[in-house]
């Protein structure tokens, strides 16, 4: 596969083949990427994880003052601000492995997000053997538009590479 055939405006799925092969093509598309990129831990699979390392990246903007710590619901507010306000890459690799209503519920996020800011907008890059679970959920669970049906409006935000 070509550098050229990757959309970079778009979520990626890389599907198939052995995990190897997904790391090594993940890698190659990672060299090529214009965004900045954050690689979510490997072995993530829930929500909380999720916030957490939200939390230690600083990947949010809070929007009020507290005297204290915020809590993992307040981060995950504050989190859904920030993916619409900033233009990077987050990397999630053997995606599959995570709850499945967890990793549904990610890209369903970025994808409606997407859908609505369209140019700038955080994107998702995850390898699965079978993606095939995730695409059925997305088609019941992204938001219509006036336009486009949830089906399309998953086709035409998120690519798909077949090993």
């Amino acid at each position: 596969m070509n550098d050229n055939a990757i959309d970079f405006r778009k979520h990626l799925l890389i599907c198939g083949k052995t995990e190897e092969e997904r790391k090594k093509q993940l890698n190659d598309i990672l060299d090529s990427c214009p965004l900045e990129i954050f690689r979510f831990p490997k072995a993530m699979i829930s929500l909380n994880e999720y916030l957490t390392f939200v939390q230690s990246e600083g990947l949010y903007s809070p929007f009020y003052e507290t005297k204290g710590k915020y809590n993992l619901n307040q981060i995950f507010d504050f989190h859904l601000d920030w993916i619409t306000e900033n233009n990077c890459l987050f990397v999630f690799e053997e995606f599959d492995k995570a709850d499945h209503k967890f990793s549904s519920e990610i890209f369903r996020i970025m994808i409606n997000t997407l859908e609505k800011a369209r140019k700038s907008a955080v994107k998702i890059i995850g390898s699965f053997e079978d993606e095939s679970e995730l695409i059925r959920n997305l088609n019941e669970a992204v938001n219509e538009t006036p336009y486009k049906t949830q089906s399309e409006v998953v086709k035409s935000n998120l690519q798909i590479i077949y090993l």
